[in-house]
């Protein structure tokens, strides 16, 4: 058996394996259904109540929307794994209420959809057999890492302008709170007046000031949008509207402080990110620059040694004795 046919029979374990999952899933589902509504029935906080009302917000927001039977499916068996993928979509920026059963979709559609369209193309003729089914398999292997690897990047990206933007924030409801406004009053005009420079603050703010409208404590509405976007500046945000709160000290000034304080972070990343940058610009430095340098200026010396050895080579009797 050469390689080739060892090759066809992994494919083909793969497809069949992946199908026979997908049974399981949809002969499961009805248990995992009654399963999911007894535990809705046992027990559910105020604040589940709210993110199953916030348009996909909550963890659990996913098995009560009319999303197709089959994408359900294709979800985690397991009730932690449904909650941490769906805590990480929403900490990427993914709110849609069919998310997570896109997400699961997508990388089992990948999984399977590569190795065959790489074998229907060996098959044809498009592509070497061989080459279009290693390919296929390569792609499907890695269907289980790039979706992460996706989902890491837009947290990154969202959670650095997030705190590039928390400055100006607090700074605005600093200024408002002097002013007279109330925290909610001084959020609200804040959201709006930020929308222009900063959208994805201001469509979070609108949020928190939605949820402070339902009845939680803006504490607890900062405390949950720290949860959803997982940076640490929020939580410590929170914790200082709190304790001003709680203990009746000034918030105008409270926020001005914390708004220093993530100025002087800002700056010791970017000085960071400074110190970094002449490290990594050795590397591409040593393989990119230095040899073409090294070519020009050594690159004519070099050409008339080597004349001069052949000039010399050639005439032996003019060669010093």
């Amino acid at each position: 058996m050469d390689a080739s046919h060892i090759l066809i029979l992994l494919s083909t374990l793969i497809a069949v394996s992946t199908a026979v999952m997908l049974i399981v899933h949809v002969l499961t589902r009805h248990t995992r259904e009654v399963a999911e509504r007894l535990d809705d029935l046992s027990g559910m906080k105020h604040s589940d109540l709210l993110r199953r009302r916030g348009g996909g917000r909550g963890a659990k927001s996913v098995e009560k929307t009319k999303f197709s039977k089959i994408a359900r499916s294709l979800l985690p068996a397991g009730e932690a794994e449904r909650m941490r993928l769906q805590n990480r979509l929403m900490q990427a920026g993914v709110y849609s209420p069919t998310a997570a059963s896109t997400y699961s979709a997508a990388r089992l559609g990948i999984l399977v959809g590569a190795p065959l369209i790489g074998l229907i193309a060996g098959a044809l003729g498009v592509v070497e057999f061989r080459a279009a089914l290693m390919g296929g398999l390569c792609l499907g292997g890695l269907s289980w890492l790039l979706p992460s690897r996706w989902l890491g990047w837009m947290k990154a990206r969202r959670q650095l302008k997030l705190r590039n933007s928390l400055p100006d924030f607090l700074d605005l409801i600093s200024t408002c709170l002097q002013s007279g406004l109330s925290f909610e009053a001084a959020l609200q005009r804040v959201s709006d007046e930020l929308r222009t420079a900063h959208p994805l603050l201001a469509g979070e703010m609108s949020a928190v000031q939605r949820e402070i409208e339902f009845g939680k404590s803006p504490e607890q509405a900062l405390r949950d949008f720290a949860d959803r976007s997982d940076l640490d500046a929020l939580r410590t945000l929170s914790t200082f509207v709190e304790q001003a709160r709680r203990f009746g000290s000034s918030m105008s000034e409270t926020l001005q402080m914390h708004a220093d304080m993530l100025r002087v972070q800002r700056e010791q990343r970017a000085e960071e990110r400074a110190q970094k940058a002449a490290v990594k610009i050795l590397f591409p430095t040593l393989l990119f620059i230095f040899p073409p340098i090294l070519v020009v200026l050594a690159g004519p010396a070099v050409i008339q040694l080597q004349e001069k050895f052949a000039s010399s080579e050639g005439n032996p009797e003019k060669s010093p004795r």
